[in-house]
């Protein structure tokens, strides 16, 4: 693991520099730094060491090349890179199959339902029985028992 979270002062310093040149230091931390770069000549001089060196890069003028740069990867690389998209595709394509061969059944030209009923009347009397067994016409309500004195009389 990295230690991002124990650097020492002139550390962030180094970082904080880097940051300030580009403008992506907050106010706060400018001031940490300008404070921290009065005390510590080693911090002052790496900023003016990077500031120089930005700024001479900043002011260049740029190039233009005379030929296009094409840059090839390595034939192993790439043949690696494509044998392994081909296998993706392949199994994806496998994938797909199966799921579509589970999700659309073949049609046999019978009905594959789970319901499959031969006649309009076979259907209806189904329902019926189905109703009759889920919703019952009469509700049994059991009777509270009636406390029998008897046990306190044959005291």
């Amino acid at each position: 693991m990295g230690r991002w979270w124990k650097t020492n002062a002139c550390e962030r310093s180094a970082q904080w520099i880097s940051l300030e040149l580009d403008g992506e230091l907050s106010q706060l931390e400018q001031a940490a730094l300008a404070r921290h770069r009065d005390g510590c000549a080693r911090c002052r001089a790496l900023s003016t060491e990077v500031a120089s060196f930005t700024r001479l890069l900043r002011e260049a003028p740029l190039l233009s090349s005379q030929r296009p740069v094409a840059v090839a990867g390595p034939r192993r690389a790439r043949i690696k890179v494509a044998r392994r998209a081909a296998a993706s595709l392949a199994f994806a394509a496998l994938v797909a199959a199966a799921v579509l061969g589970f999700v659309l059944p073949a049609n046999t030209g019978q009905d594959q339902a789970v319901l499959s009923f031969q006649s309009v009347r076979q259907q209806q009397r189904f329902a019926s029985m189905e109703t009759r067994r889920l919703e019952p016409a009469v509700f049994v309500v059991p009777a509270p028992p009636v406390p029998s004195f008897a046990a306190r009389v044959l005291v």
